[in-house]
């Protein structure tokens, strides 16, 4: 439930309007609010927190006289709304919240300043610049909450949405994102994280350098992380909290340097093809050179994506391929 639709519904409840099952709902949500753990918010945030929106929840209060148990109860439940929304829980995690600790939210870090929380509402990528000189690109609908100071040891931010991370390097400052369950541990490189709100999965794509990613049930990290390098994806299973790890669904070049044809190839022995695809995108491409020993290919590669090219390759000498995990495997004959 967003903001606008949370307020209406807390106002029916104060004016009386609000149907039975809606007074069910709001009272059972508040029930919820009372008994679960608060945020791990210092006391100065969240007075910060409190300070900047009272002055919107007073007036709201103010708006309709009504019985003192019943505005000391709208008070409560707006107060509350805020707050939650404000940093970046929102109405999914307390209606469908799981057994997980108070450490699904960002963990508190000694030292931190206040709390910032942006939602990405127009139509078009925002890009967010952070104290330590790293970016954000929030994609249109996301919304991520970082300090606005980051502490001495670490930088820690929230994702809920779809975000690209450009990560300034700080090897005593490691880097870390918590998104829908799954933590992204990192140094200094560039990803992209999809995390939606009520998704059954959580997804970290590498772009450049290399992330470690957990579980945030179990943190604090270990040398068993899943360590991922450029071109490939972690793939986080919330039911089964499980993480997979695959080839990124649209690999990109990233050793441009390695381009020796500009993908356009002329006669070419597959097996050369195989090995600059290899270089370029940062992929493991597995094939039987005895079988595709005799097999050329004369083609223009450029300005498309590996999947495309492949299909090409694959076309052109009559066989196939398939992935499994980030490993790329060619199946064929041979060529006479």
């Amino acid at each position: 439930m967003d903001p606008k639709a949370l307020q209406a519904l807390l106002t029916k409840y104060q004016n009386g309007d609000a149907t039975d099952e809606e007074r069910a709902q709001v009272e059972a949500w508040y029930d919820a609010l009372d008994g679960e753990a608060e945020p791990p918010l210092s006391a100065s945030e969240k007075q910060a927190f409190v300070n900047q929106h009272w002055q919107e929840v007073a007036a709201q209060i103010r708006q309709t006289p009504t019985r003192s148990w019943q505005l000391t109860l709208f008070y409560q439940l707006t107060a509350a709304a805020v707050l939650v929304l404000s940093i970046g829980l929102g109405w999914y995690f307390l209606m469908n919240r799981s057994p997980e600790p108070v450490s699904d939210q960002v963990a508190a870090q000694t030292g931190q300043s206040k709390l910032v929380a942006k939602t990405n509402e127009s139509r078009k990528p925002l890009r967010i610049a952070l104290s330590d000189g790293s970016v954000i690109t929030l994609k249109p609908g996301s919304q991520v909450q970082y300090p606005e100071q980051f502490a001495e040891n670490r930088r820690e931010v929230r994702l809920v949405g779809e975000g690209f991370f450009e990560v300034t390097k700080n090897p005593k400052r490691p880097f870390l994102v918590y998104a829908n369950g799954l933590v992204t541990k990192v140094l200094g490189t560039s990803f992209t994280i999809v995390a939606h709100a009520g998704k059954p999965t959580a997804e970290v794509v590498v772009r450049t350098g290399r992330v470690a990613v957990y579980r945030q049930a179990d943190q604090p990290a270990t040398t068993s992380d899943m360590v991922l390098t450029p071109n490939e994806k972690a793939t986080f299973y919330r039911a089964e909290s499980r993480i997979v790890k695959s080839l990124a669904d649209h690999p990109v070049v990233i050793r441009p340097q390695a381009i020796k044809t500009h993908f356009v190839f002329d006669n070419t022995p597959v097996a050369r093809v195989f090995k600059e695809l290899d270089e370029v995108y940062g992929v493991t491409i597995s094939f039987d050179a005895d079988a595709l020993v005799n097999c050329t290919l004369t083609a223009n590669l450029a300005h498309q994506s590996l999947p495309d090219q492949l299909n090409m390759i694959c076309l052109s000498i009559g066989a196939t391929y398939q992935t499994s995990g980030t490993n790329i495997q060619i199946s064929g004959r041979g060529c006479p």
